[in-house]
């Protein structure tokens, strides 16, 4: 009976050993739903992003992210975020001093609706360090538009959006 016990004790430890390390982000068994970017201005909606400081000086941020999904089930799981932001040098499209990079990995889930539209499709992204999440608004499957904390849409100006163009091919 003590060798039962321990044969299943070691194997249910087995169990959650394996099953908790598939619960990690990967991507190898993952396919891309699409990578999506843009250069939105640094604002109160943007600040901070998870790993940036509210004091920063920022004026500009580019935005690179990739899309994760289940391969048999095609429902989101992932993302990987990689930004650069600072202050933009003049002339260019660059940084000074190359800006800051910023990059997250985490756990993303789809939600529906918004309080405009009951029927929207929004990628939350949640960081499982600083327990933040970014959502964007699903135009199509080519556009993401960045939404607040309270999902409403970012608003921006003549010169600057906050919509996320797809360079994946579908």
């Amino acid at each position: 009976m003590k060798q039962f016990r321990l044969a299943f004790t070691a194997s249910l430890l087995f169990f959650v050993a394996t099953n908790s390390c598939s619960q990690k982000t990967n991507h190898e068994s993952s396919s891309i739903v699409g990578t999506f970017v843009a250069s939105t201005p640094c604002s109160q909606g943007t600040r901070p992003l998870p790993g940036m400081s509210v004091n920063e000086d920022c004026e500009l941020i580019k935005w690179d992210l990739t899309l994760y999904q289940d391969e048999t089930k095609k429902a989101a799981t992932s993302y990987k975020l990689q930004c650069v932001y600072g202050m933009s040098k003049k002339g260019t499209t660059g940084f000074i001093g190359g800006g800051k990079k910023l990059e997250i990995e985490g756990t993303c889930t789809v939600i529906k609706g918004t309080a405009s539209n009951a029927n929207a499709v929004v990628y939350q992204l949640n960081d499982s360090k600083t327990k933040k999440t970014i959502s964007f608004l699903k135009l199509n499957d080519n556009l993401l538009h960045l939404l607040d904390s309270d999902l409403h849409l970012m608003i921006g100006s003549a010169g600057w959006s906050y919509t996320l163009n797809r360079i994946t091919k579908k």
